[in-house]
């Protein structure tokens, strides 16, 4: 199926002042600012700034490659998703014409496309409404984002092994919230699928730009070669090794957080809101008698910031990033209010 696509992409709304909440950009707002301004302060002259920094990583690559049980040459890591994504999609573009993507799915990769001239096609399958893919047949780039970045929905892993079925056919799994869904990056990597994630959302590290991907030694060999010099800051790079060591505790904020989503999905209901089940650390939702834009400017009149996505599925949902229990408490107060005005 083709479509038109418009390449571009919003960030969300920079919003200033006291006693805001932000519930807009999918940031983990389980994780408070003491730990990197405690680790920023110890590791500062680790990092020895007024220095370049280690131009591949390798320290961070290792590290990581410990945790997944592959080698350090199956690890890329760059600035941030996006500069893996984009540097992914110009390598791969020399391959590949075709690209698809979910019919519901992370802008970056409109714009990566329309960047690097790729003809840009929608999945089959309805994904938005079915969580599936029609793989069968499918040949090209496939570019797919579990859990989702705007619905939080998942697309099952075998879905995506099957659209790797052969070598006309590649596959870029976008895991950035992988941690929340407990995806499990395979040992055994095959060399037409890349599994990309970062340090933004389960680590909390969404300002210092550390992502990285998983992938065949050849492929990542080519990254390395044609990859900007020193693009990972060394500031940047110690924090995301500390952050691996105190991963357990990274976990136990995970288990707290979904308990919160649990509950916020609960109260999302008393409502009368229908939820996307949710794979990520936030949720899209739709009230079948409240406007979304309606809801998102009423929050607002509130000082609660919410999302909204102007494209003809998810135009009337709202997407809420799931706060503490104190925030969660907030929001449903807040619900109650508009909700009740409007009656």
């Amino acid at each position: 199926m083709k479509e038109k696509f418009v390449a571009k992409y919003n960030p969300g709304a920079e919003l200033h002042g006291d006693d805001w909440l932000h519930l807009h950009r999918n940031e983990n707002l389980l994780i408070g600012a003491e730990w990197t301004v405690e680790a920023a302060r110890q590791l500062i002259a680790q990092a020895a700034i007024a220095s370049y920094p280690n131009a591949n990583s390798d320290t961070l690559r290792a590290a990581l490659a410990e945790l997944y049980g592959v080698k350090p040459q199956n690890i890329f890591v760059g600035n941030g998703s996006d500069e893996v994504l984009a540097d992914l999609f110009h390598l791969l573009r020399h391959s590949y014409e075709r690209m698809g993507v979910l019919d519901v799915c992370f802008k970056i990769f409109l714009l990566l496309a329309e960047r690097y001239g790729y003809q840009l096609e929608v999945l089959p399958g309805n994904t938005f409404a079915t969580g599936q893919i029609a793989v069968d047949g499918w040949q090209g780039l496939a570019v797919v984002d579990s859990p989702n970045a705007i619905t939080s929905a998942t697309v099952a892993p075998e879905i995506l092994q099957a659209l790797a079925h052969d070598e006309k056919s590649f596959v870029i799994w976008d895991n950035a919230y992988g941690e929340f869904a407990g995806d499990v990056v395979p040992q055994k990597i095959k060399k037409n699928v890349v599994i990309v994630r970062t340090f933004s959302k389960f680590y909390g590290l969404a300002g210092l730009r550390i992502g990285y991907c998983i992938a065949d030694e050849a492929l990542i060999a080519e990254l390395l070669a044609r990859k900007d010099a020193f693009n990972v800051n060394s500031l940047a790079q110690v924090m995301a090794l500390e952050a691996l060591r105190r991963r357990k505790e990274f976990e136990a904020i995970r288990d707290r957080l979904l308990e919160c989503r649990q509950a916020l999905i609960a109260r999302l209901q008393n409502f009368g809101f229908q939820t996307h089940a949710p794979g990520g650390n936030f949720v899209l939702t739709t009230h079948p008698h409240f406007p979304a834009e309606w809801l998102q400017n009423a929050l607002m009149q509130q000082r609660i910031a919410v999302r909204r996505f102007e494209s003809k599925l998810t135009a009337n949902h709202i997407r809420i990033t799931v706060p503490p229990m104190a925030e969660v408490e907030r929001l449903t107060v807040a619900l109650d209010k508009i909700l009740n005005m409007k009656v």
